[in-house]
């Protein structure tokens, strides 16, 4: 399970790579990432954040497929990346 300043650095690269107008921690760690109910991030946006777990975190994900499970929050991230050992 990761631990809150692992989540924060997730949120620290969020905010960094889509260039948003918001302080790290006023993302929920449950809050959707994609769609109206979250931070509302479009497909545009889902290459750009692929992109910085790339730099930030150093893994590229397997499929499409994968990025699609593993990107609905930053609980689910960081789960992730945890377990790729990336934290």
């Amino acid at each position: 399970m990761a631990n809150d300043e692992q989540k924060l650095r997730i949120k620290r690269m969020l905010v960094d790579q889509l260039h948003m107008r918001i302080e790290p921690e006023a993302i929920g760690d449950a809050a959707p990432l994609f769609g109206d109910d979250g931070l509302g991030l479009d497909s545009v946006d889902a290459i750009e954040v692929v992109a910085g777990i790339e730099q930030e975190f150093d893994y590229a994900f397997a499929s499409e497929d994968e990025a699609k499970e593993v990107l609905l929050n930053v609980n689910t991230l960081a789960a992730f990346l945890g377990q790729q050992g990336k934290l």
